[in-house]
């Protein structure tokens, strides 16, 4: 299941969030989050906001209203399949 969600967000520019990859996968969501808290720690994938931006980096991600409202998005860690 865990290649299966890269596989499926490897093609993916824009990342998807945890409501596509559940649907997608025909999983329940909290199943696919632990999936993705996995793969995020194993820097397999990263957490962008929706903005585009790298919520790993940011420092504010407790307070911030895009998150809020529109949540997390995924997207597959192309430096860490290049150094692989």
């Amino acid at each position: 299941m865990l290649n299966q969600l890269v596989q499926l967000l490897n093609g993916q520019e824009n990342g998807m969030s945890l409501a596509e990859i559940s649907r997608a996968l025909k999983a329940q969501p909290t199943a696919v989050l632990s999936m993705i808290d996995l793969l995020v720690k194993k820097e397999k994938l990263i957490e962008i906001g929706p903005d585009g931006k790298c919520c790993t980096t940011c420092g504010v991600q407790s307070d911030c209203n895009l998150l809020a409202v529109r949540g997390k998005r995924y997207l597959v860690n192309r430096s860490e399949f290049i150094q692989s």
